[in-house]
């Protein structure tokens, strides 16, 4: 695990400490994406599986997916909100700097343009610039960072279709970079689940552009006391064993769901389950 403030030179060297990983232990072909069409990839039927309903799983028993299957609307607690904030920052500071450079303005220019209007934009969208300092201050230090090097060009919710692995057509990669390396944006603390993720979404590019995608980064987002902004970072090598068990995981869901029995409610229902309060 790497932190501070990740640069594409700190992404690369993070990297190549995984040369060895894949050359002790390639993917197999036939957990290559572009094998979709064949066992143990073909999927048993074809939902449009979000990659988060198959890699994160609030409930154990795969509730909270049967429930929103079924039409019912879970909470949005304050985890959730901070985490679509985090998402919706990177999204718009990526667009604000992109646009700058587009008319023909340096990186500083584009830095000193934009930053003049930080509070207004955050406040248009919700923020509470006093009790949420913390928003304030990813945007600027996103901004200063997407100013100075190409990273604003990968941060940009890379559109892609899953459906010939039985997920949605529509999946949303957080950032792609050109070497094909797949990044996922989170926040809080690493969770083995998040690995799990990035091995889905590998397979998507892969089903799609038939060219490996080995390498996945978690960029991980915290919030300090003082309302200050972090960044950490972990890179991933995106073996064999992580793409079977992200298949393994999405046939679960799929047999869930087509048996149409409804799961039991959890032992111990999960605090961050946007189903908790509804679940029955």
């Amino acid at each position: 695990m790497s932190s501070g403030y990740f640069s594409k030179r700190d992404l690369y060297a993070s990297l190549r400490r995984l040369h060895r990983a894949r050359s002790q232990d390639p993917v197999e072909e036939e957990y290559r994406g572009w094998n979709w069409d064949k066992p143990p990839l073909r999927p048993r039927a074809y939902l449009g599986l979000g990659v988060s309903e198959v890699a994160y799983r609030y409930c154990p028993t795969m509730r909270d997916i049967y429930l929103r299957r079924m039409g019912v609307e879970g909470e949005k607690n304050q985890w959730l909100a901070n985490g679509e904030l985090v998402h919706r920052v990177f999204q718009m500071v990526s667009e604000d700097v992109r646009r700058e450079l587009a008319l023909g303005r340096s990186g500083w220019e584009a830095y000193e343009k934009v930053s003049r209007t930080v509070y207004r934009k955050l406040k248009d969208i919700g923020v509470d610039l006093a009790k949420q300092k913390w928003v304030v201050d990813l945007y600027k230090k996103l901004l200063l960072r997407f100013s100075a090097d190409e990273w604003v060009y990968y941060f940009s919710e890379y559109r892609v279709d899953g459906s010939m692995l039985g997920l949605s057509r529509n999946l949303r990669v957080d950032a792609l970079v050109e070497t094909g390396v797949v990044i996922e944006v989170k926040l809080g603390k690493p969770h083995e689940n998040y690995k799990r993720a990035l091995a889905g979404y590998a397979l998507a590019l892969e089903a799609n552009y038939e060219v490996p995608v080995d390498y996945g980064v978690l960029l991980y987002v915290s919030i300090a006391n003082g309302g200050k902004a972090g960044f950490s970072w972990e890179p991933v090598y995106i073996s064999t064993s992580l793409r079977s068990d992200f298949i393994d995981a999405r046939d679960e869901v799929i047999d869930m769901l087509v048996s149409g029995k409804e799961p039991p409610r959890a032992e111990v229902c999960p605090e961050a389950c946007p189903f908790r309060g509804v679940c029955g």
